[in-house]
């Protein structure tokens, strides 16, 4: 058995550091080292088995070297003073024991140099075992403290926004404007976290800027309108925006706001005489910059709407008599609401900060065309009592009309 006098050797390799590495290299240098480990171990387990096999294959020639030697001992005490024959019966013995020495030798000897090499291997193994072992302790620390550091970071951003929420409760009593701030607070957390973990886990500031880049992109892309409706949340929560319970009208529905999430609004239906209609509508927020999509809101305080009755005056009636009585019959329908009426006008001209604002009286208006004369009587309503209102508005002015007819006139047109 031959074997070669150099052997491959491994030596410990010398771990380059390019920049701060992130949390993801981190974890990987440690799995690598780790595993290097256990490669180390394996060779060095394998190493001495071979060892043990080159032992126990060389121990027997070992005891055949010794037992020729000591037989070699033995003839020379017994040929101290021998004729010529048992001289040269001796000298026959001598050559057999030499070679049978020199043929256990040619045995032995490959058997030791291997042997040697083996425990030279094995002490290297050693020297890279313990220099692995010292690289993977540190990058297992390095790995540790980035990660403490990421878990402290982010305990300080949730305790800043702890600090926030209970700040907003303390400070903070109107409903609209709390949720509006605790809103804000979701968001902002949320932003800091995902940015700390990102520059955390990133390897490099450009392959990160470059990958928020395309994710971003990607993101405004799939998501466009979830976007534009979480940017209309914040124009519909500012100021004359909207909150829960407002009645308001987008294009052809009119209903009380119910709910007034970050994409979505969900409105109550109404009907024509504002009673519900027990259908719940959802607009998405981007509702806000659609050019047909029109909010209307009535304005905090004010709860007036404005309706108008068209009639038929007889031609050959005193036109200007009649427009005075369906003015002071719908002064007089109007006057069990007057208190309310002028509380909301003075409302509505503090709020547009205009004095020449128009008062909620009622006024009638005639149009004239070829053989025949409307009236148009436009008056002010409280919104909860628009039906009532309008019916006995109708009745009233219709009844000055049959007074003032031969022929009863009917109205022309609904209230509008």
């Amino acid at each position: 058995m031959m074997m070669g006098a150099a052997v491959a050797v491994p030596q410990p390799a010398v771990e380059q550091s390019t920049g701060r590495p992130g949390i993801w290299d981190l974890a990987a240098n440690v799995l690598r080292l780790q595993g290097k480990l256990s490669t180390i171990d394996d060779v060095d387990a394998r190493t001495e088995s071979l060892a043990k096999t080159f032992a126990d294959t060389r121990a027997m020639p070992d005891q055949q070297l010794k037992a020729l030697s000591a037989r070699g001992d033995a003839m020379a005490t017994r040929t101290g003073g021998a004729d010529a024959a048992g001289t040269k019966k001796a000298r026959d013995e001598y050559d057999t024991l030499a070679w049978l020495f020199k043929q256990t030798s040619s045995i032995v000897v490959p058997l030791t140099k291997a042997g040697v090499l083996l425990d030279q291997y094995r002490n290297n193994l050693d020297n890279w075992r313990t220099a692995t072992r010292t690289q993977y302790r540190s990058a297992l620390w390095d790995l540790a403290a980035r990660l403490g550091l990421l878990l402290l970071l982010l305990a300080v951003v949730f305790g800043a926004g702890e600090l926030w929420r209970r700040a907003v409760f303390k400070y903070v009593q109107e409903a609209r404007r709390r949720h509006q701030l605790l809103l804000v607070r979701r968001i902002v957390m949320a932003v800091v976290a995902v940015a700390i973990v990102g520059v955390t886990f990133a390897t490099e500031a450009t392959s990160l800027a470059t990958f928020a880049g395309l994710l971003s992109a990607g993101v405004a892309v799939a998501m466009q309108s979830v976007l534009v409706s979480i940017v209309g949340y914040f124009f519909l929560v500012g100021k004359y925006g909207l909150r829960i319970g407002d009645r308001v009208q987008i294009g052809g529905v009119i209903g009380d706001v119910i709910d007034l999430g970050l994409v979505r609004l969900h409105l109550m239906e109404v009907s024509a005489d504002y009673s519900p209609t027990g259908r719940v509508v959802a607009f998405a927020n981007s509702v806000v910059f659609q050019a047909a999509g029109g909010i209307f809101k009535q304005i905090p305080g004010v709860d007036i709407a404005w309706r108008e009755v068209v009639l038929t005056v007889p031609a050959s009636s005193d036109y200007r008599a009649i427009k005075q009585q369906l003015l002071d019959t719908a002064n007089n329908v109007l006057e069990k609401y007057r208190a309310e009426l002028d509380r909301q006008t003075r409302e509505l001209r503090k709020t547009s900060s205009a004095s020449g604002s128009s008062e909620a009286h009622a006024n009638v208006q005639l149009r004239f065309s070829s053989g025949s004369i409307e009236a148009i009587v436009r008056f002010a309503v409280p919104l909860q009592r628009v039906a009532e209102v309008e019916e006995r508005m109708s009745r009233k002015l219709n009844d000055v009309i049959r007074q003032n007819a031969s022929q009863p006139a009917a109205i022309t047109a609904p209230p509008k």
